[in-house]
């Protein structure tokens, strides 16, 4: 896509509408580019094999989950040239924020990857602004690559910081070997309260420390006292899973030249209401890229701007098609790879 008027067409709304059209289509435009037919011969082997039946379900799992994407909102979102995505470059800094929507999580979620997937892959590099990942509620997206930003992120100037409710959600939805490198990589931990494995898991990660035991024994004729050391949870689970609003336990990592004494922590953290205020007082205003003020009962101006939007995607991508078709045609070479009647 991006080879045609600058990368106007390279946008995934317009792959999945591409990826839409029939293979009878699809396949000769792909073949005509050398660097791409070597990635097209297993399937132009089933084609011409006359393997139709193989080929439709191994598309069909392919476009399955793409089409459930397809969405004016969601091609509105992901189409334009508002700016690009390396928030940290010296030249144009930015603040991106993103959210998903709770009844379209496994939708939403996949853009949402995809759009993490790009950024973590451009501001993680050298030379670039101290920037910040933070991502609340981690579970309802699948980030590709946590683990590997977790583990070199530091170096190139990115904090990360993930939030979510329990072990239990990471592991259910990253899988447990996936979970486990996030949870055993991350260096600093907050945790309010929480209860069962992730408890007993954060206890064992604050550590034991050697604590001393006394003992007293009463009978009718004298009162004896003893004392013995045992190695106790520095912060047992049962402490964990009882904290209160307000109430946090976690570790924090130092840096050689800025040495942390005291690493475990609990505590209650008190938030100083009167700098907050502050600060807010300090903000400037967000600049507007883009006006979806709607004064119309039905809000019908936005929808038919989205609308717009949406079929715009898709004449594009049939225009284009119509293109390379005639284009392969005129070629004596390439036009045997177009199918009869077409």
């Amino acid at each position: 896509m991006k080879r045609f008027e600058n990368g106007k067409y390279c946008t995934f709304p317009h792959a999945i509408e591409f990826l839409c059209r029939p293979y009878e289509q699809i396949f000769p435009i792909l073949t005509s580019y050398p660097e791409l037919e070597n990635y097209l011969s297993p399937f132009i082997d089933a084609w011409q094999g006359n393997a139709q039946e193989q080929l439709q379900g191994q598309i069909a799992s392919a476009k399955i989950p793409l089409t459930r994407m397809i969405s004016p909102q969601l091609y509105w979102i992901m189409t334009g040239d508002d700016f690009t995505l390396d928030i940290n470059d010296p030249k144009e800094p930015k603040i991106l924020c993103v959210g998903n929507n709770p009844d379209r999580q496994n939708i939403y979620g996949a853009a949402l990857g995809l759009y993490n997937s790009r950024i973590v892959k451009l501001i993680n590099k050298k030379g670039m602004l101290k920037s910040g990942v933070i991502i609340d509620e981690l579970p309802t997206i699948y980030f590709k690559g946590l683990d590997n930003l977790i583990a070199t992120a530091r170096s190139n100037k990115v904090a990360v910081c993930l939030g979510f409710q329990d072990f239990s959600q990471l592991k259910r939805d990253y899988g447990d070997k996936e979970a486990a490198v996030v949870m055993n990589t991350v260096g600093n931990i907050f945790s309010g309260q929480v209860v069962g494995e992730t408890a007993k898991t954060l206890s064992e990660r604050f550590g034991k420390v050697l604590q001393k035991r006394q003992s007293m024994s009463i009978n009718r004729n004298d009162v004896s006292h003893s004392f013995n050391t045992q190695m106790d949870s520095l912060i047992p689970q049962s402490k964990i899973s009882t904290l209160t609003q307000g109430m946090f336990v976690g570790s924090v990592s130092d840096n050689i030249d800025q040495r942390i004494d005291q690493k475990i922590f609990h505590a209650e953290i008190v938030v100083d209401s009167e700098k907050v205020k502050a600060d807010e007082a300090r903000y400037r205003p967000i600049p507007i890229l883009t006006d979806f003020k709607d004064d119309t009962e039905d809000k019908s101006k936005m929808k038919f701007v989205i609308q717009k939007n949406y079929e715009q995607v898709k004449k594009d991508v049939r225009d284009l098609v119509e293109r390379e078709i005639e284009r392969i045609k005129e070629d004596p070479v390439l036009c045997r790879l177009l199918p009869k009647g077409i």
